[in-house]
């Protein structure tokens, strides 16, 4: 697969991710973030089991499957959920989304030069300086009116979370199809979480409306999202990945503001112009160049 289709499917993933926050938003009241994860990871490796059995993807020797990597993903994939649905309820679906995958990049950047000594290429920062500037310009007014630092923190850590998740997943996934890692990852995340349901009530999952956002929240952007983002990141690397995965807030935040009616100011629609801005730069720069105009130019280096 070339690098230019890879980073499309890195997109349209992050696209997917950026429902979310908006499944959550029309929830029941009475659904709380921790019900809310479980059902997206039970649901989500539902999906995903179908999909590769029928697909012939299920793994033959379960023993010879790096467990090392795929428990440090549960790690990641459990601890990511409350964060990011708590940080939800305190500062909005836009707020959240951008910050903890704005700060994704510079995280994974930095855990790849302590593990691997890698640096990455000269675009990324311009990409990165451009993302970073978006996030102050969305965020400018936030963060105000009484909220809590300790919900201010939690996108950032959240961030943190997502970032080790990026720079470990490509690891099992030298062994494993997308699909295959995802379902696993999250099957055992599922199994790990299911202690939630005797502390949140969860009638609210077979109403109408909560059986609506628990099926989309697992198909949508957990099955669909993991695959198409997970298959893309295995083609680009995760620092390049995590800045593509930019496309998440921008989504996010298209969706909060159409569909959610939330408000938005022109400091928020130039943040979004600008964290548009550093995903052109990635996608039709270095990757468009090496994949159309010198297409036969062999490359060992899965960086852009």
């Amino acid at each position: 697969m070339s690098r230019f289709k890879a980073a499309i499917l890195l997109i349209l993933g992050a696209f997917c991710f950026s429902t979310t926050g908006v499944f959550q938003s029309i929830a029941p009241e009475e659904a709380s973030p921790w019900i809310i994860s479980e059902a997206r990871l039970s649901v989500g490796c539902l999906c995903l089991f179908l999909w590769c059995f029928f697909t012939g993807k299920l793994p033959q020797n379960w023993k010879t499957l790096p467990w090392k990597y795929i428990l440090l993903c549960v790690l990641c994939i459990v601890s990511y959920s409350p964060l990011f649905f708590f940080s939800v309820k305190a500062v909005g679906v836009s707020t959240t989304a951008v910050v903890a995958i704005g700060v994704t990049p510079l995280w994974t950047a930095t855990i790849e030069k302590i593990l691997y000594g890698n640096d990455p290429p000269i675009r990324w920062y311009m990409a990165t300086f451009l993302a970073i500037a978006g996030i102050v310009h969305m965020n400018a007014e936030s963060f105000t009116g009484g909220t809590s630092l300790i919900y201010s923190l939690l996108p950032i850590a959240a961030g943190f979370v997502y970032g080790v998740l990026l720079v470990t997943t490509p690891k099992v996934l030298e062994y494993l199809p997308a699909e295959t890692t995802m379902m696993i990852v999250m099957g055992i995340s599922s199994f790990v979480m299911l202690p939630v349901l005797f502390i949140s009530p969860f009638g609210w999952v077979f109403t109408k409306q909560g059986i609506l956002v628990v099926l989309g929240i697992g198909i949508i952007s957990v099955g669909l999202a993991f695959s198409l983002f997970m298959t893309g990141l295995k083609y680009t690397g995760s620092v390049i990945g995590s800045t593509l995965g930019l496309a998440e807030p921008v989504g996010a935040a298209l969706l909060g503001i159409l569909v959610l009616d939330e408000p938005v100011s022109q400091l928020q629609v130039g943040g979004l112009h600008l964290l548009f801005a550093s995903i052109v730069l990635l996608v039709l720069g270095q990757i468009a160049l090496q994949d159309f105009i010198f297409p036969n130019k062999k490359n060992k280096s899965t960086k852009i």
